[in-house]
Parts: C-alpha cells; sequence; structure tokens
C-alpha cells in the first residue's frame, strides 16, 4: 500500500513536470552541441524505421550505437510508435525514469527495516529527498540517459536484494540478471558502478571466505603446468592482442598494401577480431564442458550467465563496440585540457550536490549527516540491503577520480545518499523512542510529524542557476529549432541533403528535419576537425561538395555568439572556411537566402 501511495505522488508530480515542458517545449533545446540531441536523433531513427518498415536502417542505427547503449533511444522509440514523432513527447522515458526512482528508492529505504513505522519513515523521507532534488527533476523531465539511467540502478540494486533473499528462486535471479543487462545496454557506466557495488558488499560479506580461498588458490599455483599443445585459437587471440596493444603504444600506424594506404590506427576492428578469436575459445569450451558448467553454477549461476553475460559477451562481437566503449568509460574520455585531478572533482561534486541537487544547502548537509549514521549500523541490515550503502561510497569515489568531471553525473547514483539518509534519520528516531521508552503510538505520530516537517521545507524551492547548469539547461535564448524551421521546408522531400554550418556538427538537423517529413533523411556534411584552421574547413568543404550526390545544400552562416564553442573547439572564425568554399565551386548555385532570428545569420540554399 505505501509503494502504490509513493508511486501515485510520483506519477502527479511527473505529470506536472510534463506539463511545464509541454507549454514551452522549445525551451529544453537550447545548446548545439547537447548530447540530447544525439539521445533524440537515435529514438526518433527508431521509430521512422519501424514506421517505414525499413529493417535495414533499424539494423545499422542499432549498430551504431557503441559508445552509449540502445535502451534509451528504444524506448524513446516505443514512446513515438505510441503517441506520434514529436519532440514534445521526447522526455517520457526520463519521467518514467524518474518515477521508478522515487518508488523504487522509497521501497529499498523501506525493506532496510523490519520494523513497519521505521521503514516507512525511511522510505517517506527517501522519497522526499528524491522528489524535491531540483536538478534530478531537470534530468528527470529531459531526453538524457540518467533519468532512465537512476531508475534502472535501483532496479537493479532492488531484484538484487529480492534474489538475495531467496536464493532458491530462480525467478527472482532472472529478473536481476535482467534488470543487469537492461542497465548495461542502457549506459556501461551504471553498470559497472552497480555490479561493483554488489561485488562489494558480497566480498565483504563473505571475507573470511575470500580469505580461506586465496590461501588455497596461492598453494596450488607453483603446481600449476601450462597445457601443451596451445590451440591455434588462444595463440591467435593473444597474438592479434599483442599487436593492438603495439598499435596503442605507436600511435597513428598505416601500411602500403596492394599500392593502397592502410591505416592501423585506431586498432578498434583488431580489438574486436582478438576479443572473437579469445570468444571463439571461450565458447568451445563451453560447448565442451556444458553439463557439469550448468550443474557447478546452480540456479543464481544459471540464470546471471543465460540472461546477463552471454547478451553482453555477445554484444562485444559487434565491429568496434568493445574499443569504443572501453574508450568511453576509460580514463582517456576527458575533455581538452581536463586531467587527473580529485581534488577539483570532489569540490565540483560536493558544490554541485549542494547547489544543484539539494532543495537547500542544509538539506545537503543533514542528508550527507543521516547517511553516514545509517552507515554505522551496517551490520544492522540484511546483505541484501547492504549494497546499497557501499554503491553511494563507491559511486562518489568513482565520479571523483575519474578524469572527466560533470555535477550531471551525479544524477544516476545520488538517490542512493538519499536512500541511506533516511535509513540514518529511522535509526536514530528508534534510538530516541528507546531512550525515552516511547510507546509504538508515540513513536509513529513523531515520524509523521517529522515527515510533514521535512516535506514542508524541502519543497517549493524554485530552479536555481546552479541545477539548471548541472543539466546543461539555458534558462533564456532563442531555442536551436529557430537555425532550421525558416529553411526546412525548402529542402524536404530530397533523397539526401547536403548540409554545412559555421556553428560545428550535430545531431540537431538530423532529428529536427526527420520529425518535419517524418522520413529518412540522408545528410552530407563535411568532416571539420576542431583543432582545424579555415582553410582547413573550406579544403573539406571543397572536396566534400566535388564527390556529393546531393541535390540541395543548405550553408548556415550564423556568426551570433550562442553558436561560438571555443571550449570544444568551434568557432566562427575557423568554420567560416565552408562559406568561402562555397564561394569558389561552380557545382551548385544558390537559389535561396533565408535569415535566421536571434544574431543576424542566414541561410542560403544552393541547387545543381
Amino acid at each position: 500500500m505505501a509503494a502504490i501511495i509513493v508511486a501515485a505522488v510520483a506519477v502527479s508530480v511527473a505529470g506536472a513536470m510534463f506539463a511545464d515542458y509541454l507549454a514551452h517545449p522549445d525551451d529544453l533545446w537550447r545548446g548545439v552541441y547537447h548530447d540530447r540531441n544525439g539521445h533524440l536523433a537515435a529514438g526518433m531513427n527508431f521509430a521512422l524505421a519501424v514506421k517505414t518498415a525499413d529493417p535495414l536502417w533499424f539494423g545499422r542505427q542499432l549498430l551504431a550505437m557503441n559508445g552509449w547503449g540502445p535502451v534509451h533511444g528504444l524506448v524513446l522509440a516505443l514512446a513515438f510508435l505510441a503517441g506520434g514523432v514529436d519532440h514534445r513527447i521526447a522526455i517520457l522515458p526520463s519521467l518514467a525514469g524518474w518515477v521508478m526512482t522515487v518508488v523504487l528508492g522509497a521501497m529499498l529505504a523501506r525493506s532496510l527495516f523490519a520494523d513497519r513505522v521505521l521503514g516507512l519513515f525511511a522510505g517517506t523521507l527517501a522519497a522526499i529527498w528524491i522528489i524535491a532534488s531540483p536538478a534530478f527533476r531537470l534530468l528527470g523531465s529531459d531526453v538524457m540517459l540518467e533519468g532512465l539511467g537512476a531508475g534502472f540502478s535501483a532496479l537493479a540494486l532492488w531484484t538484487w536484494r529480492q534474489a538475495r533473499a531467496d536464493p532458491a528462486n530462480g525467478a527472482g535471479w532472472r529478473a536481476f540478471a535482467i534488470a543487469l543487462t537492461v542497465l548495461f545496454f542502457e549506459k556501461a557506466n551504471y553498470w559497472g558502478l552497480v555490479v561493483g557495488a554488489i561485488g562489494l558488499t558480497e566480498a565483504l560479506h563473505h571475507r573470511g571466505r575470500w580469505r580461506a580461498w586465496l590461501t588455497t588458490a596461492s598453494r596450488r599455483i607453483p603446481a600449476w603446468r601450462p597445457r601443451w599443445p596451445i590451440d591455434l585459437w588462444s595463440v591467435a587471440c593473444v597474438a592479434v592482442s599483442a599487436l593492438v596493444i603495439g598499435l596503442f603504444v605507436l600511435g597513428p600506424t598505416a601500411i602500403d598494401l596492394f599500392g593502397r594506404r592502410v591505416s592501423l590506427y585506431p586498432p578498434d576492428n583488431l580489438a574486436t577480431l582478438a576479443y572473437a578469436l579469445g570468444f571463439v575459445r571461450v565458447w568451445m569450451l563451453w560447448r565442451a564442458h556444458r553439463a557439469r558448467f550448468r550443474e557447478r553454477l546452480g540456479a543464481p549461476g544459471r540464470n546471471l550467465f543465460y540472461w546477463h553475460a552471454a547478451p553482453i559477451a555477445i554484444s562485444f562481437l559487434i565491429p568496434r563496440r568493445l574499443a569504443s566503449l572501453l574508450l568511453y568509460v576509460g580514463p582517456a574520455n576527458h575533455l581538452a585540457g581536463q586531467g587527473y585531478d580529485p581534488a577539483g572533482g570532489a569540490l565540483l561534486y560536493a558544490q554541485g550536490f549542494e547547489r544543484a541537487f539539494s532543495a537547500a544547502p542544509w538539506s545537503a548537509w543533514v542528508a550527507i549527516g543521516l547517511a553516514a549514521v545509517g552507515a554505522s549500523q551496517w551490520r544492522r541490515y540484511p546483505v541484501g540491503g547492504r549494497a546499497i550503502f557501499v554503491f553511494a561510497a563507491t559511486c562518489a569515489i568513482a565520479v571523483v577520480v575519474h578524469p572527466l568531471h560533470q555535477a550531471r553525473y551525479l544524477a544516476s547514483w545520488i538517490f542512493a545518499v538519499w536512500v541511506c539518509a533516511g535509513a540514518g534519520a529511522a535509526t536514530l528516531l528508534d534510538a530516541a523512542a528507546l531512550r525515552l521508552r516511547a510507546r509504538g503510538s508515540v513513536r509513529a505520530g513523531a515520524a509523521a510529524a517529522l515527515v510533514l516537517a521535512f516535506a514542508a521545507a524541502s519543497t517549493g524551492a524554485p530552479i536555481s542557476s546552479a541545477a539548471r547548469a548541472a543539466d546543461g539547461r539555458a534558462a533564456s535564448g532563442l531555442s536551436d529549432l529557430a537555425l532550421v524551421r525558416p529553411w526546412a521546408r525548402l529542402v524536404i522531400g530530397q533523397p539526401t541533403i547536403g548540409l554545412a554550418t559555421t556553428v560545428g556538427p550535430s545531431d540537431l538537423f538530423l532529428w529536427t528535419l526527420e520529425e518535419r517529413c517524418q522520413c529518412k533523411v540522408q545528410i552530407e556534411r563535411p568532416w571539420t576537425s576542431p583543432a582545424g584552421t579555415r582553410l582547413d574547413a573550406e579544403r573539406a568543404m571543397l572536396a566534400t561538395v566535388a564527390a556529393s550526390r546531393a541535390e540541395r545544400w543548405v550553408v548556415i552562416d550564423a556568426p551570433g555568439s550562442p553558436y561560438n564553442q571555443a571550449s570544444l573547439g568551434f568557432t566562427y572564425p575557423q568554420l567560416a572556411g565552408v562559406v568561402d568554399a562555397m564561394a569558389l565551386q561552380h557545382r551548385y548555385r544558390p537559389t535561396a537566402v533565408v535569415p535566421l532570428p536571434g544574431e543576424g545569420g542566414i541561410a542560403k540554399i544552393y541547387a545543381k
């Protein structure tokens, strides 16, 4: 019953958030380079591929999602297929994830206590903290991955808690395995944090058993001898892996093959080949010992293997997926100029939690203090509930030590801190009741009064500039849709469109055109490097135009300051080379000049 009440409140708040977005849907789309454009384009491509019965397009889109997983795009596609391909409903998946986080956060806190009053008190406080968070509400009404990421992270922790409570229940372990798999294909970073927390929780719980196992294993190592001959699959896997490592050490490398220059760097496809060779060897081993393997794993292990490990392992056979994923989640993923700065990361995330994710500074510090109180009672909680504390701690450490720091990286796991804080508050309430020898009714009344007071103090705070910054959401300014709408009608219907801009590459142009025509749009564009010069942009544009198959070209010349992104290397003085190139070429002639609102930009339409 309590979960139903929390769900009803969460859905009501989510409905208000959706209505607020619908009142001004274009305001979200400020920031040409923002990742939300890519996430929306992915979902739109999936939906339109289904609507137009184009399985090849669907498959290509699925295979192209190497860094980001396909789950968010597929869920968004379902929303589009149900409600129409329209950016005004694009936030529905994130809203669903936000509701999931509120409900599951309350349930996780509730499950930590056998006493009903204490559990309800902890769960209600956790739900209030989650609902009241300004930045989390913004990210929950966006098209980013954080909303669903938090929801699926909470779901994985909840299903693990349920499976752990009843190890003989195969259905529970299957639900946990599926939840983990969905989380992995939502975003591998989130999956790694949850799996790491659960693994560490089990290691801490069985630390005596681990010590015994390590002691036994260390005694067996001197007696181990390799078995010869080693099969060719293993030799080939090791050889190709060594080549991949060598190429990463050497850097950009190319060879001449049959008179053609072939680049070997980055060795993404070679990494996939090395993995595939190892995969075949492991598969052969599994086939040979399948019956024994299934027996030794037991019901939990079998479900985790078939419903979780196997789908992930198979997905790495997709070309370039393994290398792209390792690059995406590894330490090399950071902006230019950023480096290893744990102190700076800790400060940024502390300020983000205090100013963006908390309704007020006092709420942040109360949450941290109560979470510490809750963690101090580690042994009091069931093993399945301890992972939430380990999850909060490991996530806090992980985001600090990773070189790429952004306040929104709190969003996928910060609910765990509020769950821990709810547990800490319930612990203090229980201690106070015992000291005062309060009866059950008095304790329940005190809990209700505290909940009402906390809800009144936490809700109703306006969205701060820090919360908007964490979400990457501008509070004012012209919508980026104004860069497309004035000229879109002049090119719709063309099977291929050429597009060059002085604002840099963005999926904004793709999804806005596809939304307008409700069809597939092929866009040709020059490859302009952030490190290039104006002359480099001109040369790239001339080469692209010379080989173009497009009947129409659109060149957006927008010198205004909102579209200059010096931090990313995209500036007007550099990208204006595409405008220079169109003045020099003779394949296409200008047919229209369309003014763009705002900063005095124009869009020139060219035809053969």
